[in-house]
C-alpha cells in the first residue's frame, strides 16, 4: 500500500500531495475545505482538520487521493509538453539549426578525421532538417 501525505497551505491556496515520494503541488485538488492534513501508512491513517474537529483515524484512502495525484501530474506534464511545443514552434530555422549543429570542437575533430566532405555530411544533415525559409 501506498504512503501518502496530504498538506493544505492556507495561504497560498496550493496543495502538496505526495504518494511514495512523488510530490505534486496544486491548487486543484478536490478536499473538504476543513482538512489541513491527511496521513497514510500502508493500511491506515489520519485527517487532520483545521476548524477545530479532533484529528479521526482513518482505514480507507480518503478523496481518491491516488486518482488525484496521477490526474495533477499528467496536467502539469502535458502543460510542460505545450510549452516546449510552443517554444519550438516559435523558434527559426536558424535556432533549430544551432541548437542541433554539433560542439565547434566535435565539427574541428569531424574535419580533422574525415576531411571537409565528412564535416559537410554532417552538417547538411541538419541544414536538410530545418531548410531556409
Amino acid at each position: 500500500m501506498a504512503k501518502i501525505t496530504y498538506i493544505k497551505d492556507g495561504q497560498e491556496g496550493k496543495s502538496q500531495l505526495i504518494i511514495d515520494g512523488d510530490h505534486v503541488d496544486s491548487s486543484n485538488f478536490k478536499i473538504d475545505s476543513n482538512v489541513h492534513a491527511i496521513q497514510w501508512e500502508g493500511s491506515s491513517g489520519e485527517v487532520e482538520y483545521n476548524d477545530g474537529k479532533p484529528n479521526a483515524t482513518i482505514t480507507e484512502i480518503p478523496f481518491d487521493l491516488e486518482t488525484q495525484h496521477a490526474t495533477e501530474k499528467k496536467a502539469i506534464a502535458d502543460a510542460e509538453a505545450k510549452t516546449e511545443a510552443d517554444r519550438i514552434a516559435n523558434m527559426t530555422y536558424a535556432d533549430k539549426r544551432e541548437q542541433e549543429y554539433p560542439r565547434v570542437e566535435d565539427q574541428l575533430d569531424d574535419i580533422y578525421h574525415n576531411g571537409i566532405d565528412g564535416w559537410k555530411t554532417t552538417i547538411k544533415v541538419v541544414k536538410d532538417k530545418y531548410p531556409k525559409g
